[in-house]
């Protein structure tokens, strides 16, 4: 039941951050939106550790960009949390699982 409760409150600030991440930038082939994404994921989820974080961040940013455009992503980061987290939670349920995006 607290394992539950953790992971949703990890993917509530998680993606909470993703509507407001587009400020920094990380390189590894990715484009600047992405960049930005992917380090204001990492930073909020320093308590994964260093390694999983940048995993998972690098999973749910890949995943999301190739469902989204940056616009709808903008404009999901602008909805409730809920409908975040329902249209997050391909990714955040997939990410929670595996270390790496499919394809990456």
């Amino acid at each position: 039941m607290i394992k539950t409760f953790a992971k949703i409150l990890f993917a509530i600030a998680v993606l909470w951050s993703l509507a407001f991440i587009f400020k920094l930038g990380y390189s590894f082939a990715m484009t600047n939106d992405q960049n930005e994404m992917y380090q204001g994921c990492v930073e909020n989820a320093k308590q994964l550790g260093e390694q999983r974080a940048k995993q998972y961040c690098r999973c749910i940013t890949l995943m999301i960009n190739d469902k989204y455009s940056i616009k709808e992503i903008e404009r999901i980061g602008l909805m409730s949390h809920e409908i975040q987290l329902e249209k997050f939670s391909f990714a955040t349920n997939y990410c929670n699982l595996n270390a790496k995006a499919p394809g990456d």
